[in-house]
């Protein structure tokens, strides 16, 4: 099973580096488009269509709320919604599924979950955490321990490599966050 997953990581990542990132790189100054699908307006209880299949498939993902996939926003959708809405502590909760939850779901989904810190040699906790699973998640094989220490560099150094706007610094700052999340999302 491990070579399996390291196998479609690489496929993933391959896959991603052929079709979806420009010839010149990501730019660094670029913002990462975490957008689900296109919102306008909003939905709520009574909505129907496409959009509401995508918020339900999302939910479910986020919050294991096993609501069918029908593309009917009914009952069901909207608890979820307000669950979800609860949990961000951010938003209003009234189960109307606006610009705000959008844009809060779309993140939840689409980002691999890395802190908004400056990580590199020295640096120790969950945040390491993640980012090392994302490494492994990619073939760079490296021990997740929440150490920041040499292996964990080497890897990162590997990962800047492959971009020409990144600096081979080993430090996984904005931007190598930035082309690490599309790459690993897109």
């Amino acid at each position: 099973m491990k070579n399996f997953k390291k196998l479609s990581a690489a496929v993933l990542t391959a896959s991603v580096l052929l079709l979806g990132i420009p010839a010149g790189g990501i730019s660094a100054q670029e913002n990462v488009n975490y957008s689900i699908f296109d919102l306008s307006g909003t939905l709520k209880e009574g909505s129907k269509g496409e959009n509401v299949k995508v918020i339900q498939r999302a939910l479910n993902k986020a919050m294991g709320a096993e609501l069918s996939e029908d593309g009917i926003f009914g009952p069901n959708t909207k608890t979820a919604v307000i669950a979800f809405q609860r949990s961000t502590k951010m938003l209003k909760v009234d189960g109307i599924y606006g610009p705000k939850t959008h844009a809060e779901l779309s993140k939840e989904i689409n980002t691999f979950g890395f802190e908004n810190t400056v990580l590199k040699m020295g640096s120790r906790g969950e945040g390491v955490k993640t980012l090392q699973k994302a490494l492994n998640d990619m073939s760079y094989d490296v021990t997740v321990d929440g150490i920041y220490g040499p292996e964990t560099k080497e890897a990162v150094i590997k990962f800047q490599k492959r971009f020409p706007d990144l600096v081979n610094d080993g430090i996984f700052g904005p931007k190598t966050k930035a082309v690490m999340d599309k790459v690993l999302n897109d």
